[in-house]
């Protein structure tokens, strides 16, 4: 069959969790047989970025083009409050996408199209699809079609930001703009139920189907996990505020000093600066930066427990499935749709997002009872397998 992928972002532009997911998935597809094809955003180059330009890269055709607006969605965090205001109302109404998509759609006549995340290219792409009667199935990540930021912090649920009359309207006009594509697929229990609580996708097949891991993923026979005398910790991840990594490192400075432990942090962001300036006078902590995705094993192999300290609201994190197929379990916050993932005292342990006290605890506990969490790496790789990308694409396949 032939099916057309569409993503806000795709490597080498991606920047999180869920574009890895959709890398997968692709590959999922091609590896089925699939005649796959993605449509994507790019920077602006110069007046030609405004046309979609076909390329191919890993034997994936890619359309990929500037949507007409104010910056490219991947540079948002450096942009203030009000470009990005007027960002989003463009974002939303971006007529410039959905003359774009449509044309590539009435060219390819896909028989299935897959859309994920959508901010950056316009939130016209579900017209586009049900305007040309082709069936769409919809894959959520995040809580974007609710708010602009996507982002909903622990204790602010019902800040001004999320409650004012324009965060109001925002997810009124989506909600109209999407309608009810054919299925609608999320990751976790919680996602979906944030998304029916405000009505969305009254008419579509919901399901909801954890996120895959290729096979290529799972420790392979000659992956050895290097047993130190040192404990290591690790955070990786995007290297933001609301993603916890500064709360950690103030949480990870109050253990006793000593040199029996070190936390590792392994990604990048807009908080990197900062992240490196606190962390200057502590060899304790190490700053690995990026680390390329076929790279992982390098890092999984030193470490012993895997940290999600997320402040924000979670869909199902990437990094959790990812340690989880390298046999390492996970401490994270108990938030969104964590929980569904990680089992106390099982694959890992969960807290409180944002309690410092009780995340001090358990990692003072791993620390005296690593015997322990050798039991549990091993229930670590039992709950990775149950998420398999052959399996997934089967379930994709049956819709």
């Amino acid at each position: 069959m032939k099916i057309c992928v569409i993503s806000n972002l795709y490597t080498p532009y991606e920047r999180g969790g869920a574009e890895r997911v959709v890398q997968n998935i692709i590959k999922g597809l091609k590896d089925r047989g699939h005649n796959v094809f993605l449509i994507t955003a790019g920077p602006f180059k110069n007046i030609s970025s405004l046309r979609p330009q076909v390329v191919s890269e890993e034997n994936l055709r890619i359309y990929r083009f500037y949507p007409l607006n104010l910056f490219f969605y991947h540079r948002d965090a450096k942009k203030n409050v009000i470009i990005r205001f007027f960002w989003h109302i463009l974002d939303v109404f971006n007529w410039h996408t959905y003359f774009a998509v449509k044309k590539i759609l009435k060219k390819e006549k896909p028989g299935v199209v897959m859309t994920h995340n959508l901010m950056g290219l316009g939130f016209f792409v579900p017209k586009v699809i049900k305007s040309l009667h082709l069936k769409h199935i919809h894959t959520l990540h995040d809580a974007q079609l609710a708010t602009p930021s996507g982002l909903i912090i622990k204790g602010k649920e019902h800040s001004w930001e999320h409650s004012n009359i324009l965060t109001k309207l925002y997810a009124k006009i989506n909600k109209k703009f999407f309608g009810s594509p054919a299925v609608i697929i999320s990751p976790s229990n919680w996602l979906l139920e944030f998304y029916e609580r405000l009505d969305f996708f009254k008419k579509s097949k919901k399901i909801v189907l954890p996120n895959p891991i290729p096979n290529f993923q799972f420790p392979i026979s000659n992956f050895q996990f290097q047993k130190r005398k040192e404990f290591n910790f690790l955070y990786l991840g995007q290297i933001e505020k609301h993603k916890g990594v500064l709360f950690l490192i103030k949480v990870f400075k109050k253990l006793a000093y000593n040199t029996t432990h070190n936390l590792h942090i392994a990604g990048r962001g807009s908080e990197l600066e900062r992240i490196k300036e606190v962390a200057r006078d502590d060899p304790q902590i190490k700053i690995h930066g990026f680390i390329p995705h076929n790279e992982l094993n390098k890092i999984f192999a030193q470490v012993d427990i895997t940290i999600v300290p997320s402040l924000c609201y979670e869909n199902s994190p990437t990094v959790i499935y990812e340690s989880f197929s390298w046999g390492i379990p996970a401490i994270a916050s108990r938030i969104g749709g964590v929980a569904e993932l990680v089992k106390d005292g099982y694959n890992g342990f969960t807290f409180e997002a944002g309690d410092e006290k009780s995340l001090l605890e358990i990692l003072k506990y791993c620390l005296k009872n690593r015997d322990k969490l050798e039991e549990m790496r091993g229930n670590a790789k039992k709950s990775a397998e149950k998420y398999g990308i052959e399996e997934y694409i089967k379930k994709l396949e049956s819709m």
